[in-house]
């Protein structure tokens, strides 16, 4: 018992005494150390102007998201009082990542269908339905993004 005289509580073992796999059981998309998972040819377009395309749009978004107050769960887009709003709106303030992938071809005026792609991919799961998981933090998010724009990048 400490000082103050607090029981210490000791995490929950699981039956016959191993403990389960998360990323077995379906848990867990990925581990936040991740390499970056080579694009494959038909998946992203690879005509020199969209890769360059697909690269600002990734950076510009990853930028957006940089700071953790910036990011948000539950909507594309936030004011600072936490109220949805719409992406393109002029009190958007925060946003998911698809939000700042929507938001960076918005501002750039380029196409995001490529972006969108390349994130899913490093990703294996839809952008929005990760990002908004209870258990998603600031770190992984950026973490994927990076992933994203060295797939894109590599090739």
């Amino acid at each position: 018992m400490p000082f103050d005289g607090t029981p210490i509580i000791h995490p929950a073992k699981s039956p016959g005494g191993t403990e389960p796999n998360l990323a077995e059981v379906g848990f867990c998309q990925f581990t936040p150390s991740f390499r970056p998972r080579p694009m494959p040819l038909r998946h992203v377009s690879r005509a020199p102007e969209r890769v360059g395309n697909t690269l600002a749009v990734l950076a510009f978004a990853r930028d957006l998201v940089g700071d953790e107050q910036r990011w948000c769960k539950g909507a594309f887009a936030r004011s600072w009082w936490n109220v949805p709003v719409r992406m393109r709106s002029g009190m958007a303030r925060r946003y998911c990542a698809l939000g700042a992938i929507m938001r960076a071809g918005y501002e750039l005026r380029l196409r995001i269908d490529d972006a969108h792609a390349a994130l899913e991919w490093q990703l294996k799961a839809q952008v929005q339905n990760w990002n908004d998981d209870p258990a998603r933090t600031h770190s992984e998010v950026m973490t994927a993004f990076d992933a994203a724009i060295a797939a894109v990048a590599a090739d």
